[in-house]
Formats: C-alpha cells, sequence, structure tokens
C-alpha cells in the first residue's frame, strides 16, 4: 500500500480527495458532513427510496435554503460523498496519497456506511449512485490520463480503455457494498489494481 493514512476525527483511518476542501469554507464542509450523517441515520430506519429531503432537513437540524445551498437533492447528497474520494485539482497532485492508498479509503468510508451506499445502490432511477459512481470514475481516470498526456483528444482505442477501467472498477466496488463488504478492503484494491490496464493504471494518482 501507498503512503500513510491520516488518523480521521472519528478514530478511522481515512484521505479525502475532498472536493470540499478546495471550493467550500470549512462551516460549509461541517454542513455537508452533517446532511450526509443524517441521511445515513435515517436509511438505519427506512429505505432511501422513503426518504425524502425534507426529512433530512428536519434530522440534520438545517433550514431548506442551508441545505439547497449544499445540495440540489438528497441523491446529490449520497453522490457528493462517494465523489470526495475522486475530486482532484491537478495543482494540488503532489499533496495527494497513491492511487491504491486513496481507493482503500474510499472502501474504508463505503464499508463504515454501507447501509446507507447499500439502500441507494439499489436504487436504479433517475440520478442513481450507480450512475453517478460510473460517471465519477470515468471523468477521474480521464482527467489524470489528460494530465499525464496532455489535452489533446484521446484516441478511440484509449477512450474504450479508460472507460472500461471505470465501468469495471464501479461494477466491482458496487457489488462488493451490496454483498454486504464481506471481502476486505485490502484485498478489493489489490484485485482492481491488478485488472487495470497497465497504460491507465500508470497514469491514475
Amino acid at each position: 500500500m501507498g503512503k500513510n493514512l491520516p488518523e480521521a476525527e472519528n478514530g478511522h483511518e481515512e484521505n479525502l480527495r475532498d472536493s470540499s476542501t478546495n471550493t467550500d469554507s470549512d462551516r460549509v464542509l461541517v454542513t455537508k458532513r452533517a446532511v450526509f450523517l443524517a441521511l445515513c441515520a435515517l436509511v438505519e430506519e427506512r429505505d432511501f427510496s422513503a426518504i425524502t429531503a425534507s426529512d433530512i432537513m428536519k434530522r440534520a437540524g438545517v433550514s431548506r435554503s442551508t441545505f439547497y445551498r449544499c445540495f440540489a437533492d438528497k441523491y446529490d447528497v449520497v453522490n457528493w460523498s462517494f465523489k470526495r474520494y475522486k475530486n482532484i485539482r491537478i495543482q494540488d497532485v503532489e499533496q495527494y496519497h497513491d492511487f491504491s492508498t486513496a481507493l482503500y479509503a474510499q472502501l474504508l468510508h463505503l464499508k463504515e456506511y454501507r447501509t446507507c451506499y447499500a439502500s441507494a445502490l439499489r436504487y436504479l432511477g433517475q440520478n442513481s449512485l450507480r450512475d453517478y459512481m460510473f460517471e465519477a470514475n470515468d471523468e477521474y481516470m480521464l482527467e489524470c490520463w489528460h494530465a499525464e498526456h496532455g489535452p489533446d483528444e484521446v484516441s478511440l482505442e484509449k477512450r474504450v480503455m479508460i472507460r472500461f477501467a471505470a465501468a469495471g472498477c464501479s461494477k466491482v466496488v458496487e457489488q462488493w457494498v451490496l454483498g454486504g463488504c464481506v471481502e476486505e478492503p485490502q484485498s478489493v484494491v489489490d484485485a482492481l489494481v491488478a485488472t487495470i490496464p497497465t497504460e491507465v493504471l500508470e497514469t491514475l494518482f
């Protein structure tokens, strides 16, 4: 595995490539995390599909205006929490842990909040987490590719390779969460790293 992970406030190791640290104030970041935790608490009581934005606001103790300043809807809440690990800024690349370490941290997070993520993954409608996971992984891998090879248009062969890697990672992680996160996160990381095309893997950070 790569660098040592920093210790999170809740006692778990965590490494976020957190877009919020780039674009949000500390206060907004705290609010977003509180809203996510409120959603997770609600999912312990009923299915994700039965939860409304108003339910989340009430549980989190935030106003309607505050909620909608942070998120578009309830789907955006869980999507944001997933994408925190895939948001990168090229100028900050030296501050990031390597890909394997960051993926390991993400799987720890998904396992800790498995009930919430599994419930969201069972939803198959518009704005689904399943679709968003692929979109986030594809965007992240393509951004890494351009950082390594420049801004020129990617050939069809390379683009298919990147999308194939993104789709594969997304599906494996999806099924791991839905299956109860039985396998150890590091074992899943090792398996994914072994199957991502080398040409793509070498660009990831």
